[in-house]
């Protein structure tokens, strides 16, 4: 009874050991069927989101830098010069919405432009920059119904205004001194920068710029004419004007006059005359109000005009001058005859031809009669006493 007992514990251990054993097994099987295949898929996983993510990452890095370096640009007065510059800026993949008192919407909906006819709506978009491209006569009136207080505090101001001093003491008057201003002047306009910007000049003056952010603001802006290859000039307001008085008011003033002249294209032109036509051609093509606006706003362009005044004068004196000599020569010396008739008489002839120098050419003919007619008198009467 006793061995059986002993041979049956033996026998239990066995089995349980056995038992034990089995299970072991089977949790270590399940165990590596279970953990291996999911942690080689797990790698397996990850690596390829760490791949993803790499690779989207880079992207969107590259889209943010190409993105920090294009600008909202919320042009004011969207007449033919700023559908002009608002082409070529949004070419460089700037931001461009326009406001205009006059309505403009389906030529902007044409070039992708959101159109405002509602300043407070157009000022609510928040333009990094805002581009007053209005005639000289109407932007004091424009920027004085601008609700600036809608725009944020740091906003960039730029004006393309052909005179300089003005448009810079009239935003440093209206505008809050937390805004930016730069005075700048694009020296050519959609027919001389129809094709290429390249070697045209560009002249701006940082009137009041932030640091930071504020001054890359600025350069940003700057580049989109940099960048298309215009010369950048930098002088001061008062600078410009002094400059642009003695040119561009005098070439406006010079095309002017001839274009009075209804000049006409000839068989013989010279290449003179023909610089003369282009000048009279690009003149026209520019309103009055542009003109006036040179005149009124620029306050050398008067001196300039005056300028202009003598020279002209002078040049007349000179001409006179010379033809009292000739008409002294013929009427002391007995020359000057030609064709049978006298040099008072060609004159007089030739001074019907031109209204500006008929009066005095006129009074030079009747001085020369006079004094030949006393001459004659005398001379009768002294073959009558002899």
């Amino acid at each position: 009874m006793c061995g059986m007992t002993c041979c049956t514990k033996n026998t239990l251990q066995q089995l349980s050991w056995k038992l034990s054993s089995q299970i072991l097994c089977q949790d270590v099987v399940l165990h590596t069927k279970i953990r291996v295949p999911r942690k080689r898929s797990s790698s397996l996983e990850v690596a390829a989101i760490d791949a993803a993510q790499s690779f989207d990452y880079e992207s969107l890095r590259m889209e943010e830098l190409q993105s920090g370096n294009k600008l909202k640009i919320g042009i004011v007065g969207f007449g033919n010069f700023g559908q002009f510059l608002a082409q070529r800026m949004i070419s460089q993949g700037h931001k461009v919405l326009a406001y205009s008192r006059t309505d403009y919407k389906d030529v902007a909906h044409t070039m992708g432009v959101p159109f405002f006819s509602d300043a407070d709506d157009f000022c609510e978009e928040h333009p990094e920059v805002v581009l007053l491209c209005t005639s000289i006569l109407s932007t004091e009136d424009v920027l004085k119904l601008l609700p600036v207080q809608r725009l944020k505090r740091n906003t960039l101001f730029v004006d393309v205004l052909s005179v300089k001093e003005f448009p810079k003491k009239l935003f440093l008057q209206v505008l809050p001194q937390e805004f930016d201003v730069l005075c700048t002047h694009p020296m050519f306009g959609p027919e001389s920068g129809k094709s290429s910007w390249v070697g045209l000049p560009f002249v701006y003056d940082k009137v009041r710029i932030g640091g930071g952010s504020r001054l890359e603001r600025c350069d940003k802006f700057l580049n989109i004419f940099g960048s298309e290859g215009c010369r950048m000039v930098e002088m001061s307001c008062a600078e410009h004007d002094r400059y642009a008085a003695g040119s561009q008011f005098i070439t406006h003033t010079v095309g002017r006059v001839l274009g009075k002249l209804a000049l006409e294209s000839t068989p013989i032109n010279t290449k003179g005359y023909e610089t003369l036509l282009g000048l009279v051609e690009n003149t026209k093509g520019d309103s009055f109000e542009l003109y006036y606006g040179l005149f009124m706003y620029n306050q050398r362009a008067t001196e300039e005009l005056e300028r202009l005044e003598l020279a002209f004068d002078s040049i007349k004196k000179q001409l006179f001058g010379r033809l009292h000599d000739v008409l002294r020569q013929q009427l002391f010396e007995g020359v000057g005859m030609k064709d049978g008739k006298s040099l008072p008489n060609i004159v007089e002839d030739a001074a019907h031809k031109s209204t500006d120098f008929a009066k005095a050419a006129s009074n030079v003919v009747a001085h020369s009669k006079a004094t030949t007619n006393r001459s004659s008198k005398r001379s009768g009467d002294d073959n009558g006493s002899s």
